[in-house]
């Protein structure tokens, strides 16, 4: 019977069976499976929260800019059901002949933006990602009309947004409808 020499007792001792090889990477690859499973969801997720978000203060700020050209709006006139255009007065240095401007709003469905231009041809987009927009007209009597702009007092506008991708799992949707937004400028009809 030969004796081990101490050096090959002691390399038996470190080294790790196969088994335990195979044991140890199964186990390190589940764990890392689930950390990059968690990492891509909350990535997802952090992403579609950021287009929500970012829709959300779109929304509000095409909403402030046609409630203050419609509320301050003498007249209402559309070409299409996709163009609105709206004559309100400005102020100006004399007070006895007050300003009067057009602003233009169109939608285009193939773009899916509405687009503000204003008395001096800027145009600017105040909302993307459009799904779906119906601007309603109602009378002084708050019926809901479609047939002549002329009695108009009162605008709702309705519409619903996207961005992000449902493939990626970051399709975040936002939909807003506006109170009525009345004319204050508008003569009433008698």
């Amino acid at each position: 019977m030969g004796c081990m020499s101490p050096t090959s007792a002691h390399s038996r001792r470190r080294a790790f069976t196969l088994t335990e090889l195979v044991v140890a990477l199964s186990v390190s690859g589940v764990i890392f499976g689930a950390i990059f499973s968690a990492y891509l969801f909350m990535g997802r997720n952090l992403t579609r929260l950021v287009n929500f978000q970012e829709q959300e203060v779109q929304s509000r700020r095409a909403l402030r800019r046609f409630t203050e050209d419609v509320s301050a709006a003498i007249s209402l006139t559309t070409a299409t059901a996709s163009d609105l255009a709206i004559v309100k007065r400005v102020s100006t240095t004399n007070p006895s002949m007050p300003g009067v401007v057009t602003i233009r709003y169109q939608y285009s469905p193939y773009l899916c933006t509405l687009t503000r231009t204003d008395e001096t041809l800027r145009e600017e987009k105040i909302l993307s990602g459009i799904r779906n927009l119906d601007v309603t007209y109602y009378n002084q009597s708050g019926t809901a009309i479609t047939a002549s702009l002329q009695s108009v007092k009162s605008v709702e506008l309705a519409f619903s947004t996207a961005a992000g991708s449902r493939a990626a799992g970051t399709l975040a949707s936002y939909a807003t409808v506006s109170s009525r937004i009345v004319l204050r400028n508008k003569a009433a009809l008698e």
